[in-house]
Order: structure tokens, then C-alpha cells, then sequence
């Protein structure tokens, strides 16, 4: 008679009734950052360069010219962190329900798409080649070079050949774009045809997912997805760090010899997906009979230890170490920096027009020079830290804008009632670059 007395009060323990509320509410949050992923996927990808030459310089652009592109990339960037979490979490919601057994679909649906999920993270996270990105691809070119047997052959696939280069980034982005959504696609095409009697559960599972969606819209707005220096740029003294969710790769790999590295990183975690895959089977080997819940629980509980240890030991370790805390400090100032400044470098693919005098507008060498930091390289307009500097299109329509007003607002911004930042070119160009900036100005 006593068990049921501690099940009745364990139902009306409000800790237990919000944990377990919370817990069936995962398949919701799933679905909600999986749109949030495709979405914003399917609207960065209209921008995106997979090229050595320009990924770095379109995420730039996204994220200082496109309108809420900065937002939309750190829904994205952020989206893939909690991803994970949520599908992890999901599990152990099925594993306490004991769904390998019942509901051998969600259970293997779920496996599947967690390791998918960690794929499309590893592969997405090289795309925006900054230099965190290129030793992070560095780093996973190791990981498969250092396959017992199969790793020299692995590396040349990953790479797409000797060295990285832009097959390298062109094969991360259609694994990342083409392979990956389509398998997570089927998955969940599988997984919600054991969701379709669940209508209730559904409708609960949204409201959390509401909550959870703008909560992460809300932090995205303060905070930005990171982007560091390209690596054409990056010093000697800067230090790499990947991003959450592969902390626990990156600290374990520093304890980890050689190939030993390689099968930690990879074999590991690739046989306790496989062990978690066949778990609603297990039942039918005669000496693990009746040990699957165990099984499953020995599992996930250790990979919640191991990555949570990991992740851990290592934000500790960079903060512990002053000369470490001072160079990611340091390289964060650089990054805001960065982040504040007017989009200007390598503008996709007119590099090569502006060494040479002109833009693909036709923008002069003398205004490239004096003018396209505040007003961007095709008088767009541009963003200095706080500053917003106005767009110069159509200017010339507008009254006291003709040539000669335009020259002589150059020698006196005040005389037109424009007011600093904009200073005075009079003893900085002559007649003739102004006249070339205004004749410029008046045609866009």
C-alpha cells in the first residue's frame, strides 16, 4: 500500500508536475527550432558565397546591410545550440516513458535526428570562414585523418581533396544546405505520423514553444551571433574558440593523443547512437533481457556528464589563465569593433574594380576615398559604431543639389544646414575631385 501513497504525492509535488510538464513539452520547442532553422537558413542562403574569396565577405554583408540580417543570422547561429539540448532532452522524456518498448518510432526517429541535428552543426559552423571557422575545419579534418583504416580516405572526401580550399567550403555547404535538411525532413515526416493522435499534447507543446521562441528572438536582439576576423587577417596571438555546443569536443581533444582523438571524438559517439538505435531490440538478446531502460539511462547519462564536464572544465580553464582572459577579451573588443564598422572590404566580387578607380556603380577613386566610409561604396548609406550616415541616392532630385550646391557643401557642410559628423573638403580636394564626386552624386 505504500507505493501508491509516494505516487500520489509524487504527482501533486509541484518540482516533479513542472519537470515533467516541461519534459513532454520538448517535441514542441523541436519543431518550433527546427522551422526557426530552415527558415532563416532558406533566407541566409540567398546571400551566401560558399568560396574561400567570399564567405566571409557575404556574411559581412548580412550582417551589417541586410535589413534584420544580423537578427535573423543569430536566430539561426543560436537556434543551433538549443537544438540539441532540446532533442537531448526529448530523449530522456522517451526514455522515462520507456518509448523504445511502445513507441519504437519516436524513440529511433528521435536518435536519428539528434545525430543528425550534431551533423548540420559541425558542417554549418565552417561556413562563415572566420577563423574560427577555418580551425574548426582544421580540427574535424584531423578528427577524420585519424580513423583507424578508413582516414586517409575520409579526410580527401571531407576536404575534397589534398589541402582545404573551396571544394572544402562547397562540400560543408551542401551537406549543410542539401543532405542534411532532407534526411532531418524524412525523419520528421516519419516521427509525425506517430504524433498525429497527439492533438492535445500538440497544442500544449506550442504554448512552451512560444515562450521558448521569444525568449531566443529577445536574446538575439541584444546579442549577435559571433563573426571573428577572416583568416587572411587573423594574428598570431589569436585564440580560437568553437561555439557551445562543441566545447566538450574541443577540451577533450586537448587530453587526447593522435588518433586516440579521433576515436573519442568519433567512434564514441558514433557506437552510443548505434547502441541508443538498437535499444528497442535489446530486449531480445538473452543477456541484456530487461536491461534497456539501464542501458539507455547508463548512456545518456554519461554523455550528459562528459559534455557538461567538459564544457565546464573548459570555460574555467580560459578564465583562470589571465594571459588566455586577456586575448579573448581583447579579440571581443576587436569583434564589436568590427561589428560597428561600415561594411567596406572586398565588396563581392568588385574588389579588383575599386584597385582600379571605380566600383561596379562607377563610384571615382576620390570619392571611394574620402566618402564611401560614411556613405558606402554605392552611396547607400553606412553605420559607424552608434552613427547611421544617409544614403546618397536620389540626392540630386532633391532642392540645392545640383553640381555646383554639392561642391560647395563639400567646402561648407553648415551653409546647407548639415551638421557634424559631415566636416569641410575645402582644404582636402580640389576643384576637380569635387566636381567628379558631385557629377557622381547627382547620376544615382
Amino acid at each position: 500500500m505504500t507505493a501508491p501513497n509516494e505516487n500520489d504525492n509524487r504527482r501533486v509535488n509541484p518540482l516533479t508536475r513542472s519537470i515533467s510538464f516541461f519534459l513532454s513539452s520538448t517535441v514542441g520547442v523541436v519543431l518550433m527550432l527546427l522551422a526557426v532553422q530552415f527558415v532563416t537558413g532558406a533566407l541566409l542562403v540567398f546571400y551566401y558565397v560558399p568560396s574561400v574569396d567570399h564567405a566571409h565577405t557575404t556574411v559581412s554583408f548580412v550582417e551589417k546591410v541586410v535589413s534584420s540580417g544580423s537578427w535573423l543570422r543569430s536566430l539561426h547561429h543560436y537556434g543551433s545550440i538549443l537544438l540539441p539540448l532540446f532533442i537531448f532532452l526529448h530523449l530522456v522524456r522517451l526514455l522515462s516513458a520507456e518509448a523504445y518498448n511502445y513507441r519504437k518510432v519516436s524513440w529511433v526517429a528521435t536518435v536519428l535526428l539528434l545525430a543528425l541535428v550534431m551533423a548540420g552543426g559541425g558542417t554549418g559552423y565552417s561556413l562563415p570562414w572566420d577563423a574560427r571557422a577555418f580551425f574548426s575545419t582544421r580540427v574535424a579534418e584531423g578528427l577524420m585523418g585519424g580513423l583507424p583504416f578508413v582516414g586517409r580516405m575520409a579526410r580527401l572526401w571531407l576536404l575534397g581533396g589534398s589541402d582545404i580550399s573551396t571544394l572544402t567550403l562547397s562540400r560543408f555547404f551542401a551537406l549543410h544546405v542539401l543532405v542534411t535538411p532532407f534526411l532531418i525532413l524524412l525523419v520528421v515526416a516519419w516521427r509525425f505520423d506517430d504524433l498525429r493522435t497527439c492533438r492535445e499534447a500538440l497544442v500544449k507543446n506550442s504554448v512552451v514553444a512560444g515562450i521558448v521562441f521569444l525568449l531566443l528572438a529577445v536574446w538575439c536582439v541584444k546579442y549577435h551571433a559571433p563573426l571573428g576576423p577572416a583568416i587572411t587577417e587573423v594574428s598570431a596571438e589569436y585564440l580560437p574558440r568553437p561555439g557551445g555546443q562543441f566545447l566538450w569536443l574541443y577540451q577533450s581533444l586537448k587530453y587526447l593523443p593522435g588518433g586516440l582523438g579521433s576515436i573519442v571524438g568519433v567512434v564514441v559517439p558514433g557506437l552510443g547512437l548505434l547502441m541508443l538505435l538498437t535499444l528497442p531490440w535489446l530486449d531480445r538478446i538473452s543477456f541484456a533481457n530487461r536491461s534497456q531502460h539501464f542501458v539507455g539511462g547508463l548512456i545518456l547519462s554519461l554523455a550528459a556528464i562528459w559534455i557538461v564536464t567538459m564544457t565546464t572544465t573548459s570555460v574555467l580553464a580560459d578564465r583562470r589563465d589571465l594571459r588566455i582572459r586577456q586575448q579573448l577579451a581583447k579579440q571581443q573588443v576587436e569583434e564589436d569593433v568590427f561589428f560597428n564598422s561600415p561594411f567596406q572590404s572586398g565588396l563581392l566580387g568588385v574588389s579588383s574594380n575599386v584597385q582600379a578607380g571605380a566600383n561596379s556603380s562607377g563610384a571615382p577613386r576620390v570619392y571611394l576615398e574620402f566618402c564611401a566610409n560614411c556613405h558606402g561604396q554605392h552611396g547607400e548609406g553606412a553605420r559607424q559604431g552608434t552613427l547611421r550616415f544617409p544614403a546618397l541616392l536620389g540626392v540630386g532630385a532633391k532642392p540645392q543639389r545640383t553640381v555646383n550646391d554639392i561642391m560647395k557643401l563639400l567646402d561648407n557642410p553648415l551653409a546647407y544646414g548639415i551638421q557634424p559628423p559631415m566636416r569641410s573638403f575645402a582644404d582636402k580636394l580640389n576643384e576637380d575631385e569635387k566636381r567628379t564626386i558631385a557629377e557622381w552624386i547627382v547620376k544615382l
